[in-house]
């Protein structure tokens, strides 16, 4: 279930309906299911060797492995790390058509403070990184559900992903990732597969100019990624965040 918005143009949303069409083949596959049965067994397995919780960005990834939580019949907290007044606004409507259906679980939100400098802001040495104002809620978190966690990580999305899939497979001794071996299209699938509420900005693809796979639902004005297109879209689909004068570039 796309999440509608304002923002989408008409090319936007049939680009991404020529999509679903595809995502509702792949969804019948048997496969999936096997996979997501899969899944399930290593967040229980992992749940049950001591205390943790499982992270959400409330995107497609972390959407998917919170639905996996949801129906596994684990109780493990489900964490959101929020920063403040950064994050992507369309990350709440996606929270909140998720927890109608499934307020079962057991959801906490930690919020941080903004302390990071947006791409268009001068860098003047007085903002500190954005992984580390992530890191102080993770931080904390860790100190109340426990240092373990559950991730939507998926070692299709980067080399050193990967290298941490091959090393540990789906669970190590500190983080498990149950979607690790699957592939965006998978993941779509799965979202079609159970009606889950899908994020709009990974349909905010300039009408199918951009591949929705490596679109992102991370807080407005990251300076990561903004030099490579980052900006620019953001510019496009967000102007009442971005600034009048920062003009689409970091």
């Amino acid at each position: 279930m796309l999440i509608d918005s304002p923002r989408l143009t008409a090319a936007d949303r049939a680009a991404w309906d020529r999509l679903a069409a595809y995502d509702a083949i792949l969804a019948r596959d048997p496969a999936l299911a096997r996979m997501a049965d899969r899944a399930r067994g290593v967040i229980a397995e992992f749940a049950a060797a001591g205390p943790c919780y499982a992270s959400t960005s409330w995107g497609k990834d972390s959407t998917v492995a919170a639905h996996l939580l949801a129906t596994s019949g684990v109780d493990v907290p489900l964490v959101w790390v929020r920063v403040d007044q950064w994050e992507n606004p369309d990350c709440l409507l996606v929270r909140d058509a998720f927890l109608s259906r499934y307020d079962h679980i057991d959801y906490h939100e930690i919020t941080t403070p903004a302390t990071s400098r947006r791409w268009w802001d001068p860098d003047d040495g007085t903002h500190t990184d954005t992984s580390r104002t992530l890191k102080g809620g993770f931080a904390e978190a860790s100190r109340r559900f426990g240092a373990r966690h559950i991730s939507g990580i998926r070692g299709e999305e980067s080399r050193i992903r990967r290298i941490v899939q091959a090393r540990w497979g789906d669970a190590g001794p500190s983080a498990c990732r149950p979607l690790g071996r699957w592939d965006a299209t998978h993941v779509f699938a799965w979202l079609h597969a159970h009606d889950l509420p899908v994020h709009p900005a990974y349909a905010m693809s300039i009408g199918g100019v951009l591949d929705r796979r490596w679109l992102r639902v991370s807080s407005i004005g990251g300076v990561r990624g903004a030099d490579k297109g980052r900006a620019e879209w953001e510019c496009r689909y967000y102007p009442d965040i971005v600034p009048a004068h920062a003009g689409g570039h970091a």
